[in-house]
């Protein structure tokens, strides 16, 4: 005898391995299915024909064979019933070790470098606008330096408050250093407005003290050199303005490295301020990254103890199942036996009532024979006489059908020979006749031919005289042209 503990499922229960064992399921999946649908496991197994014959004796192989196909069919039917719970168990378990997984909290790593990301995105816009307008504002066309200060101005307030506002991202720590950041650059910005207070437009630069002694300085030297007396005023005022628009390009020129100075000054502030964020941004996102880890493995480490819990909980169900299979198997071995051992008894009791029969059913079959012997007999005898009788009057019949035929064939050949004497009195009659009438017609066949010959002679006669007349008629005329030809001849002569 197998050991019980010999995997058996709805797939390999009815192999060859599985013919000893005592169990007919073993697998907690097949028992569970077969729970479900209320089938006992021994219901899925084949049963031959023998079986439910000896179960009903009396009853014929046709009706076996009707109620053991109609077995089969339900058995198979219910076996693809607990075949399809089975796999819908597998997935049902698939699922709830594939839930918690699914419903873990979502990693905080990804908002974090979200963030980052739309940070580093903001902020080269934000130098970027500074950068651009700070370009505009030097390539534009200025005529006077205050124009130039407050464009100047308004551009690095602008970039300042920017540069403050794309800093604002992780705590008050951030947003105080921003803050500290656009103190400063407006600070810059302030001073740099001190120093470019004073108006410089064209008209006060050609009319400062500076420019007028520039001016008087160029008249002497043009004075001493062109040896002239006095320099027009338009010319000095022409020059005037010429040193004032070359001072106003050295203010721009000087303006603009003091902003350029500026600028980089400012950048590198945010640049400096952009490596602080991004190293906070690093350690919050690894921070994060460490609180979501442990989070997992927390939920793993429950989720792990939840499985084992279950496990444990399926393999008490699945020992109790055992035991209630292991009592029910044998149960069912008890009521097989019993079973057996009342079908041995009716085989018994069958065979000895099936002998009585035989024996009372050979007893009724030879006197059956006998009788239809005795029956037998009886025909053949009565058949003898009656084959007799009918032979004497087919000899009699015979007989009276002989002499009658006689009688007829002799009156027959008095009737042909009487017939025969006749015929030939008649064609005797028949060819006088056809003799006479064939001379009458020879002879109106000679007169005929000979009229027809003296027709024709008569004919010839005549053709023979109007012959004779044509020739004498032309050898006359032959003659008459002979004549004439002479006479026409001697007349010429």
């Amino acid at each position: 005898e197998q050991s019980p503990l010999l995997h058996l499922d709805l797939y390999n229960f009815d192999c060859a391995a599985a013919e000893g064992s005592r169990y007919v399921l073993t697998s907690p999946r097949s028992l569970e299915a077969c729970a479900r649908c209320a089938v006992r496991p021994v219901e899925l197994l084949p049963r031959a024909l023998g079986d439910l014959l000896r179960e009903a004796p009396g009853r014929s192989m046709r009706v076996a064979a009707g109620l053991y196909e109609a077995y089969e069919r339900e058995r198979r039917r219910k076996l693809q019933q607990c075949r399809e719970e089975r796999e819908r168990i597998i997935r049902e378990e698939k699922r709830r070790i594939l839930a918690p997984l699914g419903s873990l909290p979502p990693s905080p790593a990804a908002r974090v470098s979200s963030r980052a990301a739309a940070a580093a995105a903001g902020g080269p816009r934000t130098h970027g606008g500074g950068k651009g307008r700070a370009s505009r504002g030097a390539k534009g066309k200025s005529h006077s330096l205050d124009s130039l200060q407050k464009r100047r101005e308004g551009s690095w307030g602008k970039t300042s408050s920017e540069s403050g506002a794309s800093s604002s991202y992780s705590g008050e720590s951030l947003r105080e250093r921003g803050g500290k950041v656009c103190g400063r650059g407006r600070g810059v910005a302030a001073a740099n407005g001190t120093l470019l207070g004073r108006s410089f437009s064209l008209g006060d630069l050609s009319h400062s003290p500076q420019t007028a002694q520039r001016v008087e300085r160029i008249v002497r030297e043009v004075k001493r050199k062109k040896g002239l007396s006095e320099v027009p005023e338009r010319d000095k005022k022409i020059a005037a303005l010429m040193i004032a628009k070359h001072q106003e390009a050295n203010l721009l020129r000087e303006q603009r490295q003091a902003a350029h100075l500026q600028w980089d000054s400012q950048r590198r502030l945010a640049e400096q301020q952009k490596e602080r964020e991004e190293k906070e941004k690093q350690r919050a996102l690894l921070q994060g990254q460490r609180m979501w880890e442990s989070q997992v493995e927390k939920r793993r480490g429950r989720l792990h103890q939840e499985q084992e819990e279950a496990a444990l909980m399926k393999q008490r169900q699945l020992l109790v199942c055992e035991e209630r299979w292991r009592e029910q198997a044998e149960k069912q071995e008890r009521l097989r036996r019993e079973r057996l051992e009342r079908a041995m008894k009716e085989d018994k009791q069958k065979k000895l009532h099936q002998e009585l029969n035989l024996k009372a059913k050979e007893e009724v079959k030879k006197e059956h024979q006998e009788r239809e012997e005795q029956l037998l007999q009886e025909k053949l005898s009565t058949a003898a006489q009656k084959r007799l009788k009918k032979e004497v009057q087919l000899q009699k019949e015979k007989r009276l059908f002989n002499q009658a035929e006689k009688l007829k064939h002799e009156a027959l050949v008095k009737e042909l020979a009487k017939q025969e004497a006749e015929e030939k009195e008649m064609l005797k009659a028949s060819l006088q006749m056809s003799l006479t009438k064939a001379q009458e017609n020879y002879e109106q066949l000679v007169e005929k031919r000979n009229q027809e010959l003296r027709e024709k002679a008569r004919r010839e006669d005549m053709q023979i005289q109007r012959a004779k007349l044509a020739a004498e008629k032309k050898e006359r005329e032959q003659r008459e042209h002979l004549e004439a030809l002479a006479r026409e001849r001697e007349r010429r002569l």
